[in-house]
């Protein structure tokens, strides 16, 4: 918004005629794509070289950018993948309420001990000699399995498994409004684009008309018809005029950065092109402020987004409040352990059940649940700051909406004034009764009416824009 009055304050200052308000050029240069893959950051993936992307010499209309958008930016594929952790993590909590199975293996060697020697015919010790020792070695291998369930733990699993389902359904929600925001974004940058591509246009036509009243000044006091003066006054306003259109140029290349950015495109070396028509404004009036109110609360993912961040934050309060309740498990094993000299021993097992309760955990389960009911006040009061700031939003999107609608009309009649005063003054001028500075004054009010009626388009259409963001439109 600044940088287009900062443009049309320095047209402005040219004051050229103009024969008529400058028609957008809806033929742009062409920048052909390259054909080959992008050599230009190596080992980052160009996303964008597989959505169908419209040529440099197509041009990229306000709900193809959005939809590029939608499909390429990062901060969208960010929420995707924070929801699906989230999910995760649910699955995580839901491991506790199914059976574990381990199984075991292993073998060693070491020295065996020094003893009284076994009679292998007999299997009798023999009193008189010693078998055994440092130097003698004996191995070793377990093979086992082991399965553990926890039978009850008097709703702690449970507990936490809401809790965890509900925050990734808190988490999903978040990418309904990711969406929106991405779609404002890409909105405002493509009015600003196209605001800045119509004041270069008006740059354009004042240089033009610059560059023809200084031929003419030349020709007046070549004839000795005019004061020399009236030449350095003309050349003054070219000056002026090629300096307006080059920084007018410099905010357009910035809006083109802008709406890149809000789009999410990777590559630098292509450059969308933008349709210089302002898109197609409803024609309706906007609904009464009450019934945008009904309409907001009933779309807004936010408030969704709220509730379901409060659900989540209350079963955590439940899941720590859980965390002291006693667990009943089951644990079952078996396990073969041959050794040196005994290869077929019969395996072992064993079983039992488990009843443990955390009597005192030091204050943990506690310390829990407290901030477990800050999080659910907190998201409560996001929640109703939110409806507050929503009626706000909507009237003044709503009245920003009546008022540009009466701003474009003055404005186009202002410049069809002005183009008559501007055409008045050339003829009086070229027959030899005007002056310089009455054709400055006539050039200065073509130029700020152009320049209004710009800036109460993009106003007007920025403010739908803001609208369909403030009711929750997708």
């Amino acid at each position: 918004m600044k940088s287009i009055g900062r443009a049309f304050l320095l047209i402005a200052v040219a004051a050229v005629p103009a024969a008529a308000q400058p028609q957008p050029n809806t033929n742009p240069p062409s920048d052909t794509p390259p054909t080959d893959s992008p050599t230009w950051l190596p080992g980052v993936e160009d996303v964008t070289g597989n959505i169908p992307e419209p040529p440099s010499n197509v041009v990229l209309t306000l709900d193809k950018a959005v939809q590029l958008a939608l499909q390429v930016q990062p901060s969208l594929r960010q929420a995707r993948a924070l929801t699906e952790a989230a999910y995760g993590r649910a699955d995580q909590a839901r491991v506790a309420e199914h059976p574990t199975v381990a199984l075991s293996a292993s073998i060693g060697a070491g020295s065996s001990r020094q003893g009284v020697c076994t009679n292998p015919a007999t299997g009798i010790p023999d009193g008189m000699a010693q078998c055994g020792g440092f130097f003698t070695g004996s191995a070793a291998f377990n093979v086992g399995a082991s399965a553990s369930y926890r039978i009850y733990d008097f709703g702690q699993t449970a507990a936490n498994v809401r809790a965890a389902e509900l925050t990734g359904d808190a988490t999903a929600a978040t990418i309904a409004t990711d969406t929106l925001d991405v779609r404002k974004a890409v909105e405002s940058a493509y009015l600003q684009e196209v605001a800045d591509l119509r004041l270069v246009k008006v740059a354009e036509a004042t240089v033009k008309s610059e560059a023809g009243h200084l031929d003419q000044a030349k020709r007046f006091v070549a004839a000795q018809a005019h004061d020399p003066i009236e030449v350095a006054q003309a050349q003054s306003r070219f000056a002026n005029a090629k300096s307006a259109l080059a920084q007018a140029q410099s905010n357009e290349a910035i809006a083109l950065a802008t709406l890149r950015f809000a789009i999410g495109w990777l590559d630098p070396t292509r450059l969308p092109v933008v349709d210089p028509n302002w898109p197609e404004p409803p024609t309706q009036d906007p609904p009464a402020l009450s019934t945008l109110v009904q309409a907001a609360r009933k779309n807004r993912p936010e408030i969704v987004q709220f509730d379901k961040q409060v659900l989540a934050a209350e079963a955590t309060v439940d899941a720590a409040h859980a965390e002291r309740h006693p667990v009943l498990s089951a644990a079952a094993g078996i396990l073969w352990s041959p050794v040196s000299g005994d290869y077929d021993p019969q395996p072992t097992w064993s079983a039992a059940l488990t009843l443990s309760w955390n009597l005192w955990d030091g204050g943990k389960a506690s310390a829990d649940a407290r901030v477990a009911k800050a999080n659910v006040t907190a998201n409560e009061a996001e929640r109703d700051a939110l409806l507050v700031q929503l009626t706000s939003d909507l009237d003044s999107a709503r009245s920003q909406i009546v008022a540009n609608r009466a701003n474009v009309q003055a404005s186009n009649e202002a410049v069809v004034a002005a183009q008559v005063q501007l055409k008045l003054s050339d003829a009086r001028y070229a027959n030899g009764l005007g002056s310089q500075i009455e054709l400055a004054d006539a050039q200065t009010a073509v130029t700020t009416a152009e320049g209004n009626l710009v800036t109460a388009q993009f106003q007007l259409a920025n403010a739908w824009a803001q609208l369909k963001r403030a009711i929750g439109h997708v």
